[in-house]
């Protein structure tokens, strides 16, 4: 198989093999931000959010493992094994953790907090001139595997994704507007935790992005923020579309009140999971 990627010979030519090639070739890029300090989860800095522990199946066992390694687990089940992680420099156990269990992960620091946008631009060279998801390392879709088809087509097609899901209160997220008010295949704008929100439609931390995103994230008052960059890349003419999710399929950790919830839903879903998996045993 190695022999595939640096020698395209013509035995890829066939059917078969030339499939497998171009699927090799064409992995998708993942970044995921995990640089805060965690003030909102109630921590003391020491130990960051993204290392809090939530549920999952590992082998077919109910396990505990901090939630940024079961968002780069559910990434690689999906087929994404390219993954960059933005860490504060002085977040030794993160950086320790993933030494050990995921030697391939590319390391990128924020050195200082200037907000999200911010931190994605520490891993632009990891990127290059390639589209890549985004993910937050506070928060997850629990079903990951469900929307991974989604992904694979927009990335086949080159169509750039938001993922959404309806809420009561919007104006504590990140809001997106769709065409004519509910069109997932368009969206014309968003806007950063407004007072009055334009739509129901919540953005979560999770983003399929073109490469010239980076054009488009500016600091105002010395901070970068995603949202802002993704609405000018909009009004530039860039055609974002949104893949909407049940708002029970989010988790986060951003909140030390959440966090009981985000146990319990994670307990629950993998106990499902595990359920099902011992029910298709022969």
């Amino acid at each position: 198989m190695v022999a595939l990627l640096h020698t395209p010979s013509a035995a890829i030519h066939s059917t078969k093999f030339y499939r497998i090639w171009i699927s090799l070739v064409n992995r998708m890029k993942a970044i995921i931000t995990a640089a805060g300090l965690g003030k909102r989860s109630g921590l003391n800095g020491l130990v960051r959010k993204e290392l809090l522990n939530v549920y999952d199946i590992r082998e077919k066992n109910l396990v505990l493992r901090p939630i940024m390694d079961v968002i780069i687990n559910k990434l690689n089940r999906i087929g994404i094994d390219r993954i960059a992680v933005v860490l504060d420099p002085s977040d030794s156990l993160s950086q320790d953790y993933l030494k050990g269990v995921y030697p391939s992960v590319n390391v990128y620091f924020q050195r200082e907090k200037n907000g999200f946008g911010d931190a994605v631009l520490s891993a632009r060279k990891f990127v290059e001139d390639e589209g890549f998801l985004l993910a937050a390392g506070d928060g997850m879709v629990l079903d990951m595997e469900r929307f991974g088809a989604q992904l694979k087509e927009a990335e086949r097609s080159g169509e750039w994704k938001l993922f959404v899901m309806k809420v009561e209160d919007p104006r504590r997220y990140g809001v997106a507007v769709l065409k004519n008010g509910n069109r997932l295949d368009e969206v014309v704008g968003v806007v950063e935790k407004p007072n009055v929100p334009p739509s129901s439609y919540a953005l979560c931390a999770l983003y399929y992005l073109p490469p010239q995103i980076f054009d488009f994230i500016s600091y105002k008052n010395g901070k970068a923020e995603l949202t802002d960059a993704i609405d000018d890349a909009i009004r530039s003419g860039l055609k974002f579309g949104a893949i909407e999710i049940p708002s029970a399929s989010w988790v986060s950790v951003g909140r030390a009140e959440d966090y009981r919830t985000v146990l319990e839903a994670t307990y629950q879903h993998s106990k499902k999971s595990l359920e099902l998996s011992n029910g298709s045993d022969p």
